[in-house]
């Protein structure tokens, strides 16, 4: 074990050994065999590393694999660390949203089991979760034309209703504290307590119309450089092919809810459309920039929750279609493919 390992990773490799040892233990009492489970572990030289936000090792073809961070997104990193280490199945623990690591782990034609661990390390086998639908309010919706009205693009996302220039939220239906609803202008949550502070808790058509306008030329296609343009980036892309849908072979297209909420705008996780193909098909379409290990899990719990039977697309610049994450959409119970959309330019690559 490296000295430059943080006390975190130390940690977590233990945990992860303390889990096998524990498993085994329990495989072995249930199957009534006379080894040892630690001469077993011994002879398999079980030894975890780390990779992005988790830690693995491989024992007799099986990856074991312990997330340590992002947990919601694990399921793609984890399961390309077994393909790349030759595993065969693949063990999961995660502390947080093992339900649906769960649900998303059905989607792919290989071994997978998820399991639940609490923090003294006990571990219970995850039951998929169910999807919950929240529809936006009858009085949110009251909102909808006010943000039309200004020229920004009224979008629904888990029960949350915003207004959107080109992928970027500028506006935000938000409860009050005596429950009713208002709203509130700026790029994310701290730039509308700003907003607030200066101008005032009611938001007026002109000042929502004034940042729509400032934020639809900061992001148009080709321009500079700007911190306008570096967020959201899968989003602009969704927006750009929404319009022209000829682009992934669709005659239609509209903005999709993904399967899970967003934490906040500076989060990097890709986005979802919906529509119908140039021969008339359902199709459900991921939108993502840069390499994503984790795109082909989200994009399958998408198409499953929009229409399970619609054909899955994945647009992505051409750059980002890799092997390691195409390998992953061709283990899908069932098929999607990818298409390359190089309509961004090279003034606002990702920073990696």
């Amino acid at each position: 074990m490296s000295t430059n390992d943080s006390h975190s990773q130390r940690l977590a490799r233990v945990r992860l050994l303390a889990i096998v040892k524990s498993q085994l233990e329990i495989d072995r009492a249930a199957s009534a065999t006379s080894s040892g489970f630690a001469s077993e572990l011994d002879a398999a030289v079980f030894e975890p590393s780390e990779f992005g936000t988790a830690v693995g090792g491989v024992l007799n073809g099986v990856a074991w694999v312990l997330l340590t961070g992002r947990h919601e997104r694990g399921l793609g990193p984890a399961l390309m660390w077994a393909l790349r280490n030759k595993a065969t199945a693949l063990k999961l623990f995660t502390e947080q949203n093992a339900g649906d690591l769960a649900r998303g782990a059905k989607n792919f034609n290989f071994t997978i089991e998820v399991f639940a661990v609490d923090s003294s390390t006990a571990v219970s086998v995850a039951t998929p979760s169910l999807v919950k639908t929240i529809e936006v309010s009858v009085a949110d919706e009251m909102f909808a034309a006010f943000i039309k009205s200004s020229g920004a693009e009224v979008v629904r996302e888990h029960g949350v209703m915003s207004g959107e220039v080109v992928g970027l939220e500028v506006c935000r239906v938000v409860p009050g504290e005596s429950g009713d609803s208002h709203i509130e202008i700026g790029v994310g949550v701290h730039d509308r307590e700003t907003f607030q502070l200066v101008h005032g808790q009611t938001a007026t058509i002109e000042s929502l119309r004034r940042v729509v306008t400032e934020v639809a030329a900061r992001r148009v296609v080709g321009a500079q450089v700007h911190p306008l343009n570096q967020l959201a980036r899968e989003r602009i892309l969704r927006h750009v092919v929404c319009q022209s849908p000829g682009l992934v072979g669709a005659q239609s297209l509209s903005a999709a809810q993904p399967p899970s909420k967003r934490r906040n705008l500076k989060e990097i996780v890709p986005c979802v459309a919906s529509g119908i193909s140039q021969t008339g098909q359902k199709i459900v379409v991921i939108f993502s920039v840069g390499i994503d290990p984790d795109v082909v899990a989200f994009g399958a719990d998408a198409r499953e929750q929009i229409n399970s039977n619609a054909e899955l697309i994945f647009a992505c610049p051409t750059r980002d279609i890799v092997p390691a994450v195409t390998r992953l959409a061709e283990m899908l119970n069932k098929s999607a493919r990818f298409v390359g959309v190089d309509v961004l330019g090279a003034q606002a690559q990702p920073q990696v």
